[in-house]
C-alpha cells in the first residue's frame, strides 16, 4: 500500500473506494458538472455545444492547426473534432487553408466572425471561472494547477509502465 492519501474505506467488512478522497471520482465529478453546466450555457447563448466551443478555443490558443493537432491539444477523438470543425466551418467561424491547391489536410484558424464569437465565449468562461474559484486563494489555485499538470504527466506514463 502506498504512503499517499488513503483512498480505501472499510464498510461492512469490505474494502471500498472512499469517494471523498478518490481523485478519479472527484475529478470526474468536477469535469462532469462543469461540462454539463457549460454545455447548457453554450447551447443557449451560442447555439453550439461544449465540443465546438473547445475546438474554437483551441484554434484561438493555437491558430493554423490540423484537425489531428486540435485532437491532441484538447484530448478529443478525431470524429468529434471533425464534426465540430465541420459545424464551425459551416457557420463561417473558421478559415481552412492548405499548403498546396490539391492539399487535403487543412490548417484551421478562426475567421473574424470566429474571433468575435470567441470574445463572447471568453467573457462567459471568465465569469464562470470567477464563480468556480471564489473563496480559493491564488496560492492554492497555483499549487492545484501544478498538481493537475503532474497528474496529467503521470497519466501519460500509464501505458509505458
Amino acid at each position: 500500500m502506498s504512503d499517499k492519501l488513503d483512498i480505501i474505506r472499510h464498510r461492512e467488512g469490505h474494502e471500498v473506494l472512499d469517494y471523498d478522497r478518490y481523485l478519479q471520482h472527484l475529478i470526474s465529478v468536477i469535469a462532469n458538472r462543469l461540462t454539463s453546466y457549460s454545455s447548457s450555457q453554450y447551447l443557449s447563448q451560442f447555439g453550439l455545444g461544449s465540443v465546438e466551443m473547445r475546438v474554437l478555443a483551441s484554434l484561438a490558443y493555437q491558430p493554423n492547426q490540423k484537425a489531428a493537432e486540435v485532437c491532441s491539444l484538447i484530448s478529443i477523438d478525431k470524429a468529434a473534432a471533425s464534426r465540430a470543425m465541420a459545424k464551425l466551418d459551416s457557420q463561417n467561424l473558421l478559415i481552412g487553408e492548405t499548403a498546396t491547391p490539391k492539399g487535403k489536410q487543412k490548417r484551421w484558424s478562426l475567421s473574424d466572425k470566429g474571433w468575435a464569437l470567441h470574445q463572447r465565449f471568453l467573457d462567459v468562461v471568465l465569469d464562470r471561472h470567477e464563480r468556480v474559484v471564489k473563496e480559493i486563494d491564488e496560492s492554492e489555485l497555483v499549487q492545484f494547477v501544478g498538481t493537475l499538470h503532474k497528474l496529467i504527466n503521470n497519466i501519460e506514463t500509464l501505458d509505458t509502465e
